[in-house]
């Protein structure tokens, strides 16, 4: 099966012209003036850097969503191959934060030292409270497109999700931790603060969109916006990372598997 079909060569020629808009916009705005490039090289270093990680992982993410894994490639995916976005982001990050003096790791990422006790309880709050919105605006708005006659009545879950459902509970948690922790310190702790929350957002949602059901992106969407602004106002990543963790972990551990068995589904 090639990787090289349009729709996936269109996603990288619109990434690429997303990475020179960002270029422009750094030179122009200075949306990058948060990092300390020590000299020219390191910063055209960056530019390149950034551009390549937007292409791979766009040209990676619309693969998948345009042939999204089958159950039976799953159950014979090695566990750690569900990893690999998360460790392209780690490496990015890694190579961003050393080509930009070594900043504390509290600034780079946006963890205050003080007042996180605070922070936490904000996260299960938001959370909690994140996950209520989600479902309610996420079921708005499937009502409104089965109105309209855009969704068919018999919805069937992508084949990621069902694994999920059925995969052991440590593996669970460990799906959650890499989501909570990596995926925020990209989305909102890079990108957010770089491109701002409508941007950070976008990107968000387009990343998942490799699991197959565009539906999801509906939810998706909603609680990065409430996390995103959660981030806008209080400049914490914490937050976000427990309330990031907290969703996800009500969606495996509670709503997915409780859907699928009434579903029939096992």
């Amino acid at each position: 099966m090639r990787w090289y079909t349009p729709r996936v060569i269109t996603v990288a020629l619109v990434l690429a012209l997303v990475w020179l808009a960002i270029i422009a916009a750094n030179e122009r705005f200075g949306i990058f003036r948060c990092d300390r490039f020590p000299n020219i090289f390191a910063k055209i270093f960056g530019y390149l850097w950034l551009g390549l990680f937007l292409i791979v992982v766009g040209v990676l993410t619309a693969y998948n969503a345009v042939h999204p894994p089958t159950a039976q490639q799953l159950e014979q995916m090695p566990f750690i191959g569900f990893f690999v976005l998360h460790f392209v982001m780690i490496v990015f990050l890694l190579v961003w934060w050393l080509i930009t003096r070594r900043p504390p790791l509290g600034t780079f990422l946006n963890i205050p030292r003080n007042g996180n006790g605070e922070a936490v309880m904000t996260g299960f709050a938001v959370g909690f409270g994140g996950w209520i919105a989600t479902i309610v605006i996420a079921l708005f708005a499937l009502a409104i497109l089965r109105v309209a006659g855009l969704v068919p009545d018999n919805i069937k879950p992508p084949a990621m999700i069902a694994f999920m459902a059925h995969v052991p509970w440590w593996k669970k948690a460990s799906i959650v931790f890499a989501a909570m922790t990596v995926e925020e310190a990209f989305f909102r702790g890079f990108l957010q603060k770089r491109l701002g929350l409508i941007a950070s957002t976008m990107l968000f949602a387009v990343a998942h969109a490799g699991y197959g059901q565009p539906l999801l992106l509906v939810g998706v969407s909603i609680i990065s916006l409430i996390i995103g602004t959660v981030f806008y106002r209080t400049k914490n990543l914490l937050p976000g990372i427990i309330a990031h963790g907290v969703f996800d972990a009500i969606q495996l551990f509670v709503i997915i598997p409780i859907a699928f068995r009434f579903a029939g589904l096992g």
